[in-house]
């Protein structure tokens, strides 16, 4: 079973534009050969950190989403921590990825009828 993950992540903006790409490349690689599709990717560019990182105070930063198997998502963690260009990285679990939309939790009737009756009765009106 596939979950769809998204995993932003920094590459050295002392790269050439096409190690840049080569850095992109090899991860949506990494991605599709374990059997992982991408869904999408938001490329957005070079930005300044909030704190050095390994002496860099700028970043190339790159957001990707992809659904892949669980078991496989280790791999792509394991890359992102032992490439020296990548500066920092996190991957998380993606709830609204491929169109789905999980919106604000509903509540139930009975919780919204009884919040008004507590609300009237704190107030001492009746």
């Amino acid at each position: 079973m596939t979950t769809d993950y998204e995993s932003i992540f920094i590459v050295r903006p002392d790269l050439s534009d096409e190690d840049i790409e080569k850095e992109l490349e090899a991860v949506r690689a990494l991605v599709a050969a374990d059997g992982g599709s991408i869904i999408s990717e938001d490329k957005w560019g070079k930005k300044r950190l909030g704190y050095a990182i390994r002496k860099h105070r700028y970043g190339y930063y790159d957001v990707l989403r992809y659904s892949m198997e669980t078991k496989n998502v280790s791999k792509v963690d394991r890359h992102f921590r032992l490439n020296e260009n990548i500066l920092k990285a996190m991957t998380v679990l993606f709830d609204g990825a491929a169109g789905r939309n999980l919106g604000a939790p509903k509540p139930a009737a009975g919780e919204e009828e009884g919040a008004e009756e507590t609300g009237a009765d704190s107030n001492g009106e009746s």
